[in-house]
């Protein structure tokens, strides 16, 4: 109790520090040069088999075969990447440190000292940082299936007060520390998490997830970084001038985005284009932000061959832009509205329809009993050919393509089903729209839906669609 009402006291000359450039404008602006970093998610999910780990999996489940903490930070490396963030503590409450701190009155063991593999991987992550000149970050979600379900919300307070403590106690250094879920705490607690960092390591940046937004808010104050999850700043750039409580705060923003389609290793996820990263890449730098891009490790423990491949061909675009082959459709990269959305699901916007990226997909709500995806080509233009394609299984059974004509829609094709690829070739038309109109759909459930959890029924989709190009 005393150690949390000296750190309350503190807070305010903590917060006051974070906005007095001569104490912490040196630190902010050396973390905003880094500007590139790796998310690295590998915990209890990667052998849960699970995007959302459930706390249920025994801790001797964590055993990789091959593991490699130095092969994920020379590929960081190599990629241009200067910092790395780990998740030290997922959903499931498994910690990749040997924590010592005491809970339900004996010491914490559902970590790494209790698992098939034993070494402490926060350990080997920040000196494999040193090593290859990474700046190291620590990742800790608040939400916890594996601990909150068995405690009061006071003792799980403690124990997430306890766990942070003792990783910016034990592992100095460290450029970040990335808190998911804030929404968890009360403003007290968040407080009081803040002035354990602040007065620890004073150069540690916190980050508070902020969710799917663009930065335009910061949702869980006190925090150093905002951050737009899977979304990009506004088109005019991010403002890292806040005013909060009467006080201007400088607070830049980091991206984070996802290699694959999900955040943890899972069997048979698929990889972005080197197209689809770039854009991201180059997008969040041009509009003011830091860059940070997951690439899980597999149940060996390193990162697989094919992501080193992809990150390896990102290196030579972002290096040399010129080198990315140019668009190869008009609708590539065209605005695009949709009729509906999963669940507000940023993961699945219509943009990714026309990115030229099979791996990526429009998702619509199973309830649109008639989805549209219309794509505006910004000028007259002429085409003779169109490409669909559908991930996973076949929903469409019957579509139209129309344009439009004299302010008026015409239809130029109807069709049936679409599968993984339908082309059709048919007379020239001039247009500055066209639009795809599913008829007639079925529904069926998806495991590869990223809000699948484990021990439930994977959610129910309707119209999902990879690609929708014109020629």
């Amino acid at each position: 109790m005393l150690l949390s009402i000296a750190l309350l006291l503190l807070l305010p000359m903590v917060t006051e520090a974070q906005n007095n450039p001569d104490l912490s404008g040196r630190h902010i602006r050396e973390w905003e040069q880094l500007k590139y970093g790796m998310f690295i998610h590998f915990n209890m999910n990667t052998f849960a088999g699970a995007e959302y780990d459930t706390g249920k999996m025994p801790a001797e489940s964590f055993n990789p075969s091959n593991p490699d903490v130095d092969q994920w930070i020379r590929t960081a490396r190599d990629a241009g990447m200067k910092y790395a963030v780990l998740t030290a503590k997922h959903t499931g409450g498994f910690c990749l440190w040997d924590s010592k701190v005491k809970w339900k009155g004996k010491e914490y063991d559902y970590d790494i000292a209790s698992s098939g593999y034993k070494k402490d991987i926060v350990a080997l992550f920040m000196e494999s940082c040193s090593k290859y000149k990474i700046k190291p970050a620590l990742y800790y979600c608040l939400w916890d299936d594996h601990n909150e379900p068995v405690s009061t919300k006071d003792e799980y307070f403690k124990l997430t007060r306890d766990h942070i403590s003792e990783l910016v106690s034990n592992y100095k250094g460290l450029v970040e520390l990335w808190i998911d879920i804030p929404s968890r705490l009360t403003p007290d607690q968040r407080n009081e998490l803040y002035a354990i960092v602040k007065t620890t390591q004073p150069d540690c940046l916190v980050t508070c997830n902020n969710g799917f937004t663009d930065g335009a808010v910061l949702a869980n104050f006190p925090a150093d970084i905002t951050n737009g999850e899977r979304t990009l700043p506004p088109v005019s750039g991010h403002n890292p001038i806040r005013s909060i409580n009467g006080k201007e705060y400088y607070i830049p923003m980091e991206v984070c985005q996802t290699i694959n389609q999900k955040w943890f290793w899972l069997p048979g996820d698929v990889t972005k284009s080197v197209r689809t990263l770039y854009y991201w890449y180059s997008e969040t730098i041009k509009r003011g932000a830091s860059f940070l891009l997951d690439v899980p490790p597999d149940l060996s423990g390193r990162i697989p061959r094919d992501l080193v491949e992809r990150l390896t061909e990102l290196r030579e675009v972002i290096d040399n832009p010129d080198k990315l082959p140019p668009l190869q459709t008009l609708t590539g990269y065209k605005p695009v509205k949709a009729s509906s959305l999963f669940e507000g699901r940023v993961e699945y916007l219509p943009e990714y329809a026309v990115d030229e990226d099979p791996n990526t997909r429009w998702l619509a709500q199973s309830s649109d009993t008639m989805p549209v995806l219309t794509v505006d080509l910004g000028a007259v233009k002429q085409f003779s050919t169109i490409t669909l394609m559908e991930p996973y299984n076949s929903h469409i059974e019957a579509f139209e393509i129309q344009y439009l004509n004299s302010e008026k829609w015409k239809t130029l094709y109807k069709g049936t089903t679409i599968g993984s690829k339908f082309t059709k070739q048919f007379p020239a038309v001039e247009s500055t729209q066209v639009r795809l109109v599913i008829t007639k759909f079925k529904t069926g459930e998806n495991p590869f839906n990223v809000i699948s959890f484990p021990g439930m029924p994977p959610p129910v989709e309707g119209v999902t669609l990879s690609e929708f190009q014109v020629y």
